[in-house]
């Protein structure tokens, strides 16, 4: 029996396509397929000869050996016993049976990318990357091997300045898909998961593959956003954790903000974690405090505008060892977010990793949207880890 090929089951958009170009771009909702096209035209190239000296980069080593390589649809998976592919862990190499090879990069070290010569390379996740305009152009110092270099770049897209700027060249080939087009080789969960994000914009940018603008009132742009990821310190000099209640307990209330914080002896901020929920209040209070717990915390801070007396006794009840101050807003949400989206502009505050719920209210908030509340706990906590007095157009606060 004959055996399927990818071009008989792949969709038309999965294909490389025709044409003179140097770029393959695949915008693609989660899900699509965009890892497997990538592979399986990397795997076509170094098998047939085409390609023998390949770059293969995600924003971490770690990244590109998981889905790159031992992934679902990484190169590993989808390759035939004949084809006797290897993978050298310790020398970050992949090498096929008729000399064409496969080396791993991370783009949080992109310099690694001098010296080596390349006649292909696939970039993943690009978007994600803290510097994507350094790697690709260090990529392309490389890409010196051949008559006819080429890049293929998967990424859920997001809006980067760098990645407008090759939509707009004539040598890139941009492709654009949505996560349902691969609906039967998505689990039922996965989709059940998708109907939350309706009507949002995550839904948007993950799923349709839309690239989702800056809003012009809003105090973050994504470029602050993307800009501000980095692993902190094993020790930190302060811990915060930030509540923002839900005034309401019921199946249409908001989410209560639940936001950890923390700061190194050189006075930088870092998000550690999101742990915003909606539930009822001994629901939300038990989840605060295991935080608090968990990341050694010095203090809760928590709006106290809707019942702070009583908010702050179910939380000592539950454990009188805690830290508490009830801070009270007197001024706008805008007005208090200020002094800290200042901050992230000067990077001073970090996220220790993507917070894409936290993160999509910082770039799309304005004064008339629905209050932010994982938006909220953040700068609570931060304006306490900063110090940030009324002074700096910031509330006064009191202690228990």
């Amino acid at each position: 029996m004959k055996k399927t090929t990818w071009e008989q089951i792949a969709r038309p958009n999965q294909i490389a396509p025709p044409g003179d170009w140097s770029v393959w771009l695949i915008l693609a909702g989660r899900g699509f397929g965009k890892t497997r096209s990538a592979a399986e035209t990397i795997r076509k190239w170094a098998v047939h000869n085409q390609y023998k000296r390949i770059a293969l980069i995600s924003n971490t080593i770690q990244e590109a050996r998981q889905v790159l390589v031992e992934g679902e649809s990484g190169l590993l998976s989808i390759s035939e016993g004949k084809e006797n592919l290897k993978f050298f862990p310790s020398r970050r190499l992949l090498q096929w049976q008729n000399g064409a090879i496969a080396t791993l990069y991370g783009a949080e070290n992109y310099e690694q990318l001098r010296g080596p010569q390349f006649d292909a390379a696939w970039i993943d996740e690009f978007a994600k990357f803290q510097h994507p305009r350094e790697t690709f152009e260090q990529l392309s110092f490389s890409l010196r091997l051949g008559k006819n270099p080429r890049t293929i770049l998967t990424t859920t897209p997001r809006p980067i300045q760098f990645i407008k700027d090759l939509m707009a060249r004539n040598d890139v080939v941009t492709v654009r898909g949505a996560s349902f087009e691969n609906i039967e080789n998505l689990s039922p969960m996965f989709l059940k998961q998708l109907e939350y994000l309706r009507g949002t914009r995550l839904e948007s940018q993950e799923i349709y593959a839309e690239i989702v603008e800056d809003q012009p009132n809003s105090l973050w742009s994504w470029e602050d956003i993307e800009n501000c990821q980095k692993s902190p310190p094993n020790f930190l000099i302060n811990t915060v954790v930030g509540v923002d209640p839900a005034l309401t307990s019921n199946s249409n209330s908001d989410e209560t903000g639940i936001v950890v914080v923390g700061m190194d002896c050189f006075k930088k901020g870092y998000v550690l974690d999101d742990l915003s929920v909606s539930a009822a209040p001994e629901i939300w209070a038990g989840r605060a405090l295991e935080a608090y717990r968990k990341y050694s915390a010095n203090l809760m801070i928590i709006e106290g505008n809707a019942g702070g007396e009583l908010l702050s006794n179910l939380l000592l009840s539950m454990d009188n060892s805690i830290k508490l101050k009830i801070v009270h807003a007197h001024t706008s949400k805008m007005i208090r977010a200020e002094p800290i989206a200042i901050l992230y502009q000067k990077k001073m505050i970090f996220h220790a990793r993507q917070f894409h719920k936290l993160e999509m209210q910082m770039a799309t908030y304005e004064p008339k949207a629905k209050s932010p509340d994982r938006l909220d706990a953040m700068v609570w906590a931060m304006t306490e880890l900063f110090n940030i007095s009324e002074n700096s157009a910031m509330p006064s606060v009191f202690v228990i």
